[in-house]
């Protein structure tokens, strides 16, 4: 009796790609009304191109755990604060405690760091 060959089944398929536009809340930017004090004599300049975004600054896909009463509050405050958007709430968070971190602003030894961008996908640009 011999049994089939394993399918190797990551070659053949693609990685799911996300619709950011279909989750609720990803891009949600509340903008308050602007009431000009005094009129403007001069129409405003035309807006310059987009420029390329930054490569430091672009979402790369990260996963890790919470408990799940943290995890609640988060969808309650999503639901219930306007202009809530989760992710941006958490780069803050985690961007303000590295700030304060002298080792996370140390730049990684050469050799760890080529070693580092060669392994790993979300650092290429």
């Amino acid at each position: 009796m011999s049994t089939p060959p394993k399918r190797n089944f990551t070659a053949k398929t693609a990685r799911p790609t996300i619709d950011t536009s279909a989750l609720y809340g990803m891009d949600e930017v509340v903008v308050p009304p602007v009431t000009p004090t005094e009129p403007t004599a001069q129409p405003a300049p035309p807006a310059a191109p987009a420029a390329p975004e930054d490569p430091g600054l672009e979402w790369v896909q990260f996963s890790t755990y919470l408990r799940r009463n943290t995890y609640l509050r988060l969808k309650q405050a999503e639901y219930w604060e306007p202009g809530f958007v989760v992710r941006q709430q958490i780069e803050q968070v985690v961007s303000e405690l590295l700030d304060k971190l002298e080792t996370a602003n140390r730049r990684l030894p050469e050799e760890h760091l080529r070693k580092l961008l060669q392994k790993n996908k979300k650092l290429r640009s």
